[in-house]
């Protein structure tokens, strides 16, 4: 059986890819969101209706996204939504970019989407 020897740089590479997400706050989006289909129109002679994947969260009326709007604006949503009733201590939108606290949030944020979000 062969060993296989990585170097320091492989290693963190290595980590930072599977880098811990925020448990708690992925495990409060996963409880809360509700998928629902909505037909936009009845389809016009022989074309195919039209069908938006709406996402909403249980118990935040007023905070959701569909499938049209781009991941940075629902990962801006989420944030808004997080911070307006009081989910995110003391976030303020001016982090410094690599605030470790700042960017273990958008790492959850951004696996809770590609979780949820349909594969293109």
């Amino acid at each position: 059986m062969k060993r296989i020897i990585l170097s320091e740089e492989e290693t963190n590479d290595i980590k930072s890819q599977h880098d811990d997400i925020d448990r708690k706050l992925m495990n409060f989006l996963l409880r809360r969101y509700k998928v629902e289909e909505k037909k936009v129109d009845d389809g016009w002679d022989n074309v195919k209706p039209l069908i938006v994947t709406v996402y909403t969260f249980e118990g935040l009326p007023g905070y959701g996204f569909n499938t049209f709007a781009s991941k940075k604006e629902i990962e801006k949503k989420i944030i808004e939504m997080l911070h307006e009733n009081d989910i995110l201590d003391n976030w303020t939108y001016d982090l410094d970019q690599q605030d470790p606290k700042r960017v273990k949030t958008i790492k959850t944020i951004r696996k809770f989407l590609d979780f949820i979000l349909p594969k293109k």
